[in-house]
């Protein structure tokens, strides 16, 4: 049995943009394309909500879905935030 029976189609493709979203974002952080705090948190945010813009799902649910999204990305690249030297605003 494959992850993609398990989860069903749709729950595959969420766990592979949120695994995906996390590697772009840290090539951004690395290449020094994303260098603010503030500035990470709004591209996840607008990734998340681009990901979501065609689905049928109703309200609940969808936000549901970008809450757990947005909490993974960040809880993957808290090292890395950590790590890097990040500006913050004030």
């Amino acid at each position: 049995m494959t992850v993609e029976e398990y989860c069903g189609t749709f729950d595959h493709s969420i766990l592979q943009f949120t695994f995906s979203l996390v590697e772009e974002v840290k090539t951004n952080i690395q290449e020094k394309k994303l260098f603010y705090h503030g500035q990470i948190h709004r591209y996840i945010q607008k990734q998340i909500d681009l990901f979501f813009i065609s689905s049928q799902l109703n309200r609940a649910l969808t936000s549901v879905y970008k809450h757990e999204m947005y909490t993974t990305v960040m809880f993957r690249l808290k090292p890395i935030l950590k790590e890097m030297q990040l500006f913050r605003c004030v």
